[in-house]
C-alpha cells in the first residue's frame, strides 16, 4: 500500500516523534548524570537507556508543556555487605551532593526520579548482575527482583528489523493514539509488546511490513485477532523473561474496553487501506488521527513510509515470537501465535 506514505511521514515528523530539541536536551541531561555517578556512585559500572529511549519509540506529549518520562539503568558492581534497598539509596544520595539535582529528587519503590520540570522525568535504576541474571532493587520490600531489559531491547528489536524500522513508528502512532484518544488505559510496555508480536519472520520482504501504513494495518489487525480470541484478560509476557507478567496495571474492565478500542481502530485501518481513492483514505484515517493527519495531502506516492530518529544499537536476537496474519487469523497460523501473550 503506497498510497499516504508522504502523509505518514509528515505525522509522525510533525505530531509524534518527540521533537530534536527535547531529545537533545534529555540526551545531555543522560550525560550529565551518568559523568556525575562515575565519578561518585560506589560500584557504578555503566549507564544504560531502557524502555522506550532505548526502543526509539519515545513520543511528543499531548501538550507543549506536559513531561514525559525516560528511563536509565545504572549497572552497579554486587557490594555484599549491602542490602537490596542500599542500592537505590546510594544513588539518591550521591545525586544529592550535586545542587544541580539535590531540588529534583524523588527516591521510589525502586528508583531514583529526577524532575526536569516542564521537560521530562528521568528514571535513574540501579541494576546487578549475579550469574548471569539481571536483578533491579525494590527498596521497600528489600530484595532483589529478577529483571532483562536488555534481552527485551533485544527481542524488540529482532522484530524491528523485519518490517525496516516501521514496527517502531507504528508504536509510537500506537503510543500516540492511545494519549490523544485519552479514552483506555495500556501502559507502553503492554502496547509495545503486543504491537512487536504481532510481527512474525515471514513478514520480511513482503507487503505487510512494506511501509507504516501496511505495518500498522497488519499489527492492528492481528491484535484484535488475538484480542477477540480473549474476552477475559490474558498474561502478556515479557518475551525475553517469561516469569515477569506486564498485567500488573490493568484489570479485567480496563482490558475489556482496550480490546474493544483495538477492534475499532483495526476495522477503520483496515477500511482506510481498502480504499482506492488517497484522499478519502485520508479522511478516513483522520477519524483515528484527526485532521492534523494528511494536511494538503494529494496522497503521497514514496515507495517507504515513515521518518524516524536513528535507532540506539540494535543486538540480534533469534527468538521471534507472534501471531498470526491477515484480516483474520487461520488455524494454520495459529500455532505460530503461542508467543502472543
Amino acid at each position: 500500500m503506497t498510497k499516504n506514505n508522504q502523509d505518514f511521514q509528515d505525522f509522525l515528523r510533525d505530531e509524534v516523534n518527540l521533537n530534536k530539541t527535547r531529545l537533545d536536551r534529555l540526551n545531555r541531561s543522560v550525560r550529565a548524570v551518568s559523568s556525575h555517578l562515575e565519578d561518585h556512585l560506589t560500584g557504578y559500572q555503566k549507564t544504560e537507556r531502557q524502555g522506550s529511549y532505548a526502543l526509539d519509540t519515545l513520543i511528543k506529549p499531548v501538550a507543549d508543556n506536559d513531561e514525559y518520562d525516560a528511563d536509565i539503568q545504572i549497572v552497579m558492581k554486587p557490594n555484599r555487605r549491602w542490602q537490596a534497598k542500599d542500592y537505590p539509596n546510594e544513588i539518591f544520595r550521591t545525586l544529592k551532593q550535586n545542587h544541580n539535582y539535590a531540588d529534583k529528587l524523588r527516591l521510589k519503590t525502586r528508583c531514583v526520579t529526577i524532575d526536569y520540570a516542564g521537560d521530562f522525568h528521568l528514571d535513574v535504576v540501579p541494576r546487578l548482575t549475579s550469574r548471569s541474571r539481571h536483578y533491579v532493587c525494590n527498596r521497600i520490600d528489600n530484595r532483589r527482583e529478577v529483571t532483562d531489559g536488555t534481552g527485551y531491547r533485544d527481542w524488540f528489536n529482532e522484530q524491528n528489523r523485519i518490517t525496516d524500522g516501521n514496527l517502531k513508528r507504528v508504536v509510537r502512532i500506537l503510543k500516540y493514539l492511545r494519549d490523544h484518544k485519552n479514552n483506555y488505559t495500556a501502559k507502553s510496555i503492554l502496547l509495545t509488546t503486543l504491537a512487536g508480536s504481532a510481527i512474525m519472520q515471514s513478514h520480511k520482504g513482503t507487503e505487510a511490513v512494506r511501509t507504516v501504513a501496511d505495518t500498522l494495518v497488519t499489527v492492528l489487525t492481528r491484535m484484535d485477532d488475538y484480542l477477540q480470541q480473549n474476552p477475559y484478560m490474558p498474561e502478556i509476557r515479557n518475551p525475553a523473561l517469561p516469569d515477569e507478567n506486564f498485567n500488573r496495571h490493568w484489570d479485567q474492565r480496563k482490558y475489556a474496553n482496550f480490546r474493544n478500542r483495538v477492534h475499532s481502530h483495526a476495522l477503520t485501518a483496515r477500511k482506510a487501506k481498502a480504499e482506492s481513492s488517497s484522499e478519502r483514505a485520508v479522511e478516513i484515517w483522520q477519524e483515528l488521527f484527526g485532521e492534523s493527519f494528511g494536511r494538503g495531502s494529494s496522497g503521497g506516492s514514496d515507495d517507504r513510509g515513515g521518518s524516524g530518529r536513528g535507532s540506539p544499537n540494535q543486538r540480534s536476537n533469534n527468538t521471534v515470537r507472534g501471531a498470526a496474519s491477515g484480516s483474520g487469523i487461520s488455524a494454520a497460523r495459529r500455532n505460530e501465535a503461542q508467543g502472543f501473550g
